[in-house]
Order: C-alpha cells, then structure tokens, then sequence
C-alpha cells in the first residue's frame, strides 16, 4: 500500500523528500549545492575553436545572488583582468589598460573573454529560480526534465531553458536554451560529480553552441569552499581596480 502513495522519485532523489515533485525545489536544491551562500572556485576555462585553443585559470568569489568578482590568473597576457557584479551591474576591469568597462544591456550576449559563455552568462548566473516558472515536463532517458519560461516581468536573454536532471541526486546534467522563435541555440552539459567542502558539485561544464559545431567551451573546478567570510569591500569597485 506504500507504493500507492509514495512516488518512484522518492526512492533515488532522497534529498527532496516530499518536494520530490516540485520542479521549483529541483532549481532550489541544485542552487544551494552548487553555489551556496558563499563561495571561492579555482577553475580552468578552455576555449576551442577550429583554429586555436586557448585556456584561462580563474578564481571566482561569489556571494548571495547579486554580488560575484572573477580575476583572471594566467596566461599572463590576460592575468589580472576582473569582472564585477553587483546587482544588474557589470563591470570588466583591464589592468594593463587601467581601463574599467560598464558591461551595458547590448552587450549581454558578447562573448566572455572569447568563449562560449556571454556576459549574460556572468550577470544572470543566479537568475534561473527567480527569473522563471518551472513545470516537469515527460522523462526522456531516464532524466527528469524541467521546463523553465521566463516570467512576464523578468529580463532575461533566454526566453526557455529545458533542464535535464539526475533522479540520484538532483542535479542538472543539461541545460539547452532557446530564443524567441524557440530555437535551440545552444546547450550546457554537466558531468563528473564531486564533493566539495560538503556540497555535491558537477565539475566539469561544456557550452557549445548550435550554429558553430567546431566551437565548445569547458570550465573544470580544481576546487571550490564554501561558507567563506569575505572581506566587507571585496565586492566594491576598489577590489576590481585593485586600488
């Protein structure tokens, strides 16, 4: 008679509970395993195209869902630049130019240092659970599947986003985003679950878009902690000028 009432879910994405069937808890746990409240990830950004490969170490600090600050590590030519977010804000900081550039709206879907992920990417991060509604679409290959339309009165690049997530932990291993004719533009896909400072966290993302199948770019997490105490300025326009 348990079996009437329980859900099959229930038995491999033990972590939701009773939420199981709730597509707005999916983003909210996957959120809170990925990103927390606080965080410091030492990543390697690879960027691949038909003619050249190039790749970037990077530190990003995040905070909450509106303030994150990304320094550049190497190669040298690029060591040091930044990137800020407060709020809807963005900015980029060149430290051989001493040069800081407002990221305005119409350059949201500009490349991000030459790769596959916009400055949309960068600013609207933590947007998908409060910028979209969310509803379960049918199980295609054993993944549950979450429809994600943008909200009336939210500004976001990306009309639709279909998740694909794991029933064993709940976590996403694809995102394919649409634009307004609703077609498929590009897709993001997750793999290699690891543990880091206590959260489940997929270490190694792939975005490569749709009209462009000899461009892809991977970021693979070396490490990341979470629940750090940062500094009261470091995110402020004195911690991305380094002044």
């Amino acid at each position: 008679m348990l079996k009437k009432f329980f859900p099959k879910e229930v038995m491999f994405c033990v972590a939701l509970g009773a939420n199981v069937n709730n597509a707005d808890e999916w983003l909210k746990y996957a959120d809170k395993e990925m990103r927390g409240d606080r965080s410091r990830s030492e990543m390697t950004m690879t960027i691949k195209t038909s003619h050249w490969t190039r790749t970037l170490e990077i530190e990003s600090d995040v905070e909450g869902k509106k303030q994150a600050l990304s320094t550049i590590l190497s190669p040298a030519k690029e060591k040091g630049i930044r990137t800020l977010r407060l709020d809807n804000n963005m900015w980029n900081y060149f430290p051989k130019l001493k040069r800081k550039v407002a990221v305005s709206s119409s350059m949201l879907l500009a490349s991000w240092m030459g790769s596959d992920f916009t400055n949309d990417d960068v600013l609207k991060a933590s947007s998908m659970s409060e910028d979209y509604n969310h509803k379960f679409l049918p199980d295609e290959n054993g993944y549950r599947v979450i429809e994600n339309t943008a909200k009336s009165n939210s500004k976001v690049m990306w009309p639709k986003i279909i998740t694909y997530a794991s029933k064993e932990d709940c976590l996403p291993r694809m995102y394919r985003y649409f634009d307004k004719e609703n077609k498929l533009k590009r897709t993001l896909t997750f793999d290699k679950l690891k543990n880091f400072d206590g959260h489940k966290f997929l270490s190694h993302w792939e975005m490569k878009p749709e009209d462009n199948s000899s461009k892809m770019t991977t970021l693979d997490y070396k490490n990341v902690k979470f629940n750090l105490n940062f500094k009261a300025n470091h995110f402020s326009q004195q911690s991305l000028t380094g002044n």
